[in-house]
């Protein structure tokens, strides 16, 4: 699986890097953030992170509709979307939108 991000902030948040200002989440929910995005990376298909009980990958609706979310602790969702890459062999790829808050 192909994963990249559309938002800088979270990409430096996975890759350890420094971010400005006072966090946005806490290091529980950072932990958790890093090992969602990790099982995304290992999949090797949609379908494989579909079987994945615990990610609860699902089709977003009205205003986010074309997006995708998956589940990174009980409050918290990523906000994903998915393309298709044709070369020698068709791959998917994910980009990272958001990290939201599913209840505020």
């Amino acid at each position: 699986m192909i994963l990249q991000f559309n938002n800088s902030y979270l990409e430096k948040l996975f890759e350890g890097k420094a971010v400005p200002g006072k966090p946005k989440y806490s290091s529980e929910v950072i932990t958790k953030f890093k090992k969602t995005i990790l099982k995304l990376k290992i999949a090797d298909s949609l379908n494989e992170i579909k079987l994945q009980k615990g990610l609860n990958f699902e089709t977003l609706k009205g205003n986010l509709k074309g997006f995708y979310s998956v589940r990174v602790d009980y409050s918290y969702r990523l906000i994903l979307t998915v393309d298709k890459e044709e070369t020698v062999t068709i791959a998917e790829i994910l980009t990272v939108h958001d990290l939201t808050n599913h209840y505020q």
